[in-house]
């Protein structure tokens, strides 16, 4: 039985390998995982018969804890001996790149979400962009998770065409429609929430899910918030996934976060399904992607996006379609998106609609396993 390994920087990116793990394993695999220590992965690991490890990845420069964690990674390849390596995130990638390439195991691929560089600038930035460069001369092959990303990143030369890797239209994982879906227990589980948080029925919800921080536009969509405000009473905001202070936001939006009450911050969740239900538009102001998952799921959900003109975004949002686009960091485009949303019921509608229809069309889940799957036969042929 071939062995795999599947890397990842934080629990929180278990949704990369969700029900993927399952069906390598119906496809004769046995699949190892090393991830940072959360309940996500741990839950995913359980459910989807995997061994995992957990390593404490920082995502900031840590000569001695990245000296610790490549010295980690050595020991369990060593100890797991994989066929094949399969890593993505930027500082779990570069550590599992070089850890295979000192112990001479060829067959590494490195999972491509998206280029930290595009956001950093002065030496910080030209060290990351070398972190990267390092990362793709490494591995054998590079899987891309997004058109605008691969064709980004063939620009700035980081590797050649023929290494890289796009499967379908993109996507790491593809998207779950069933799970994200207006199913019984999904209204549900969105009522009773509702209920719980007492958000009235004429609320107009602006939603984020992810990780809260400076790159994911989080001081933009607080001032966008703050403007509507001033001029809707009804407007709300509905903010899901975990604070980051590696990259931290505007300690003062942090704090309108804690005692806003037209603000409701939940938290890391497993089931966010309900959680999108509750959104009249998904908000995106971020300053780089690779290919959102954020944006699948909110697809799904027949739900209108609103989201920056990028790479990655662009690849799901189409403008007048399924949602509108932004310029980077520009405020005052974000807020007349989301205005024409407020002023217009009926676009919202068409737009969600038109949404879940691309979703279904172009991100289908086991497309995207089929194609990782016939990569990894290939590669042991």
């Amino acid at each position: 039985m071939p062995k795999i390994l599947l890397g990842i920087s934080s629990s929180f990116c278990a949704n990369f390998l969700r029900g993927q793990v399952k069906y390598l394993v119906n496809n004769g695999y046995e699949v190892v995982i090393i991830s940072g220590k959360g309940e996500e992965i741990t839950l995913l690991a359980k459910e989807e018969n995997a061994t995992l490890y957990n390593i404490n990845f920082t995502k900031t420069i840590n000569p001695f804890n990245d000296l610790q964690c490549l010295f980690e990674i050595m020991l369990i390849l060593k100890k797991e001996r994989p066929d094949i390596v399969n890593a993505g995130n930027p500082k779990s990638g570069l550590l599992m790149m070089i850890a295979c390439f000192l112990l001479g195991i060829d067959k590494r691929i490195f999972t491509l979400h998206g280029l930290v560089s595009d956001s950093r600038v002065g030496f910080q930035g030209k060290l990351i962009k070398w972190s990267e460069r390092f990362t793709c001369l490494l591995a054998k092959k590079i899987v891309v998770v997004s058109p605008l990303l691969r064709k980004h990143a063939l620009q700035l030369k980081l590797f050649p065409d023929a290494k890289s890797i796009l499967i379908e239209n993109g996507s790491c994982n593809g998207i779950d429609l069933q799970r994200f879906s207006y199913t019984e227990e999904t209204v549900t589980a969105s009522k009773i929430l509702r209920e719980k948080l007492q958000l009235p029925e004429d609320a107009f919800v602006m939603g984020f899910v992810g990780r809260l921080n400076k790159d994911k536009g989080m001081n933009l969509l607080f001032e966008a918030f703050n403007q509507l405000r001033k001029t809707h009473n009804n407007v709300y905001m509905l903010l899901v996934g975990p604070i980051e202070e590696e990259n931290a936001f505007n300690q003062r939006y942090l704090l309108q976060l804690r005692n806003d009450d037209h603000i409701f911050y939940l938290g890391k969740l497993t089931e966010v399904a309900p959680i999108y239900a509750l959104m009249d538009v998904f908000v995106l102001p971020s300053y780089r992607e690779g290919l959102p998952n954020v944006l699948l799921e909110a697809g799904a959900m027949e739900i209108p996006m609103v989201v920056t003109d990028i790479n990655g975004c662009k690849d799901v949002v189409q403008q007048n379609i399924n949602g509108l686009l932004f310029k980077k960091g520009d405020a005052g485009e974000l807020i007349m998106a989301i205005e024409k949303y407020i002023s217009n019921p009926t676009l919202k509608k068409i737009h969600g609609n038109s949404a879940r229809s691309i979703i279904q069309a172009q991100f289908v889940q086991q497309k995207i396993w089929k194609g990782l799957l016939d990569l990894y036969n290939n590669m042991l042929n």
